[in-house]
């Protein structure tokens, strides 16, 4: 697997950004092993067939690829896999406003999905379970920057869950540069 891909073109973009395809990017990344589209569908509770158009589509932008095959019951059993860890989008060719809408869809579906997520945990929590929230503003130097989503990367890759983990957490950050601000907050 690639460290990362790079998707560069509207089309691309326009693909990733839909909220099914990333739903079931995310499940094989969270599965951590090769699948088909029949796993995946009962995986995600979800009609293999509508899946099935979902897969070809992160095959045709590559960043799903064909792992292997396997004969079941005479039947060719495709099995997939995220082609890299992570996933980012060109920035320097197009700075239109569609190209702008798509990635703010992308960005969105992420932080819904997060969110309901995070929400449905924190409905279903006693008092001794663990989880915690925060939202600040902190001031890093580029090389500290670096350090943080270097040690972010690491984490996640490093613990990435699989069927046999005993607990599982979400973890739900992001970082981004903001405009310089003299108000307290």
């Amino acid at each position: 697997m690639k460290d990362s891909i790079t998707l560069k073109t509207m089309n691309e973009i326009k693909i990733i950004s839909n909220p099914i395809r990333m739903r079931v990017l995310r499940n094989y990344y969270s599965i951590g092993k090769p699948a088909t589209v029949k796993q995946m569908a009962v995986y995600m509770g979800e009609v293999p067939a509508n899946i099935h158009y979902h897969v070809k589509k992160l095959v045709e932008i590559n960043v799903l690829e064909l792992d292997h095959t396997e004969s079941v019951n005479g039947i060719t059993a495709k099995f997939y896999v995220p082609t890299a860890r992570h996933i980012k989008i060109d920035d320097e060719h197009d700075v239109s406003e569609k190209y702008i809408d798509e990635k703010e869809v992308i960005v969105s579906n992420i932080f819904d999905d997060g969110k309901k997520e995070f929400m449905k945990a924190l409905r279903s929590k006693s008092n001794d379970e663990k989880g915690t929230i925060f939202a600040s503003k902190i001031a890093l130097t580029e090389s500290e920057y670096e350090k943080v989503l270097d040690y972010m990367t690491k984490l996640v890759d490093e613990h990435r869950v699989t069927d046999k983990d005993d607990k599982k957490y979400l973890l739900f950050t992001g970082i981004i540069e903001i405009e310089d601000s003299s108000e307290e907050e």
